[in-house]
């Protein structure tokens, strides 16, 4: 897949939550490509400081409008950096990088399974499948974090009528617990589903065990540190098995992110 080194202009940068918010980018190129699951690498100066670029999974693309978005929290110098960037300014940006979920079609009903700031390319996956569902297929949300204010892409869930399931560790909001809880209670309905996941790795080992106790097809997107996002500098690797019972190493950000369940070797 082509991906593109550009400066794409900042035509909107919104609060979306205490210390969070989505960058609006204008980049056609990427805009037009960009499939949900995929992320960009975006350095906020033209010069090499800070020296790596940083990924971040594309929240919305908008291919009329040539535009694309990423939500990030300000925790670092770089972020800072990000947050300091005004409308009509240039972010260097290379993209659309990485594999992408797809629609499991087999299945009845398809369920999005998000932790924390997991949530924005289930957003993207999310409003590009809903066009796309036939009569009896269903969409869920279950979406997890640790504290009510730290629920991620809501707005975006609803507006396409979703039905949502929340849970939070400390009970501010729906129920009291992991989100995988929520998975295995789901996973017991009878009907022939599919899960697709992203958040932290450790809930993507537990959303993997469910699903392959259940015999059911699972997508995760794995949190990996990605340096180059171009598959050089083999930051990212990923061990995954081989058809005939090995063990080998896949980019993150090339092969990656998203990565059949079954595949991964989960340490």
């Amino acid at each position: 897949m082509t991906r593109y080194e550009l400066p794409a202009m900042v035509v909107e940068h919104q609060r979306r939550g205490a210390n969070l918010y989505e960058l609006i980018l204008h980049a056609p190129p990427i805009a037009q490509s960009a499939t949900p699951g995929q992320f960009v690498m975006l350095r906020p100066m033209r010069t090499h400081a800070p020296l790596w670029r940083r990924p971040y999974s594309i929240l919305r693309a908008n291919p009329d409008k040539g535009v694309f978005s990423v939500l990030y929290s300000v925790q670092s110098a770089f972020t800072e950096l990000l947050s300091l960037k005004p409308i009509g300014s240039m972010i260097q940006t290379l993209g659309p990088l990485g594999s992408y979920f797809q629609p499991v079609r087999s299945a009845r009903r398809h369920i999005l399974v998000a932790g924390g700031v997991g949530a924005p390319p289930l957003c993207f996956f999310a409003a590009r499948l809903v066009p796309t569902l036939q009569a009896g297929e269903q969409m869920v949300i279950l979406e997890g974090a640790r504290r009510d204010d730290l629920l991620v892409g809501l707005d975006e869930f609803r507006a396409l009528g979703a039905e949502i399931r929340i849970a939070t560790d400390d009970g501010s909001r729906g129920y009291k617990g992991f989100v995988t809880d929520l998975l295995a209670e789901a996973l017991n309905e009878p009907i022939e589903s599919a899960v697709y996941a992203c958040g932290p790795n450790r809930m993507l080992q537990v959303v993997a065990r469910l699903c392959a106790a259940g015999g059911v097809p699972c997508q995760v997107s794995l949190d990996a540190p990605m340096p180059c996002g171009i598959g050089v500098c083999l930051g990212c690797a990923v061990k995954v098995k081989t058809p005939d019972g090995g063990i080998w190493y896949r980019r993150a950000c090339v092969e990656g992110p998203v990565f059949w369940a079954e595949e991964v070797v989960w340490e």
